[in-house]
């Protein structure tokens, strides 16, 4: 199980600041954060793929962007815009 954590846009449109789900890579994961929170859908994720407006952060290590990005068990995925900070 991963968790997504959402800040600003992405939070107003899910409704929500935490998402956890079942997902072996990023586009797996983008895919049932979709489903989980609809509004989300078609504006901050596209197709497995975040709109290149947002950002995500693994672990708050490094950014990613490649759907094919393993996740493991514990992971956690911050989802923000990519003008935060600035």
């Amino acid at each position: 199980m991963i968790s997504i954590e959402l800040f600003g846009v992405p939070r107003l449109r899910a409704g929500t600041g935490l998402v956890r789900l079942e997902a072996v890579d990023l586009g797996s994961a983008l895919e049932g954060l979709a489903l989980a929170c609809p509004g989300l859908d078609g504006s901050v994720v596209l197709g497995g793929r975040a709109h290149p407006a947002y950002k995500l952060s693994l672990n708050g290590d490094r950014f990613v962007t490649e759907p094919e990005t393993t996740l493991n068990d514990g992971d956690v995925l911050l989802l923000l815009a990519a003008d935060v900070g600035g």
